[in-house]
């Protein structure tokens, strides 16, 4: 471990055990842990080393967004607030196309201070990419704070929003009534003080 940011063994042992993709960097965004899930995510062997290493250092095609994902690291950083961000790459050993959610905290040293950042990734509803998506996908979609006022459901119904669905459409995929749908979406446009797709998009993309 680097000698100005040590981890616990008890967090170490904990993240190790997730089958979810779990990391720490340190406050330059330079790496100091993944557990085994986030090597098979990235189709990295299980002995490689990322201690130390950088975003744009590792051998997946995802480093191509390393500038992004630092900046992302920076402004939890900064304002030492969680920031999720949906991640869309080809993923795995079979190399499929596929979305994550991916949550980062800052990390705090004994004394306090912010010395890193803890990052959680979770994939989103497997729903088929390749009709979800019209056109160029997007690099990256960060939700910025307070992203604590959404549930999970209205996590889904903001994903497939940002896709174009229909309310009936999506009632289908999540196995719920139109009307449920539309009661969720006008919540969360409440909640964030916009009134049509259009401005969540703009709210919620970089």
């Amino acid at each position: 471990m680097n000698s100005k940011l040590t981890i616990s063994p008890q967090v170490i042992n904990t993240l190790e055990q997730s089958n979810e993709p779990w990391g720490i960097k340190d406050k330059n965004a330079c790496f100091i842990y993944v557990n085994q899930a986030v090597k098979q995510l990235q189709n990295i062997p299980s002995s490689f080393d990322y201690e130390g290493l950088y975003e744009y250092e590792l051998p997946w095609d995802g480093a191509d967004f390393a500038n992004e994902y630092m900046l992302h690291d920076k402004k939890v950083m900064e304002r030492e607030e969680r920031i999720c961000s949906l991640e869309t790459h080809v993923h795995g050993k079979d190399q499929i196309l596929s979305s994550y959610f991916f949550a980062k905290y800052p990390l705090y040293h004994e004394d306090g201070n912010c010395m890193g950042v803890l990052y959680h990734g979770w994939q989103a509803q497997d729903y088929s990419l390749t009709r979800l998506y019209h056109g160029k996908l997007p690099a990256s979609i960060m939700f910025q704070p307070p992203t604590d006022l959404f549930t999970q459901r209205e996590w889904d119904v903001i994903f497939l929003l940002l896709q174009k669905y229909t309310s009936k459409q999506m009632g289908k995929m999540l196995n719920i009534s139109y009307r449920t749908v539309e009661t969720h979406i006008a919540r969360i446009y409440r909640k964030i003080g916009v009134n049509s797709s259009y401005q969540l998009e703009e709210y919620c993309r970089l």
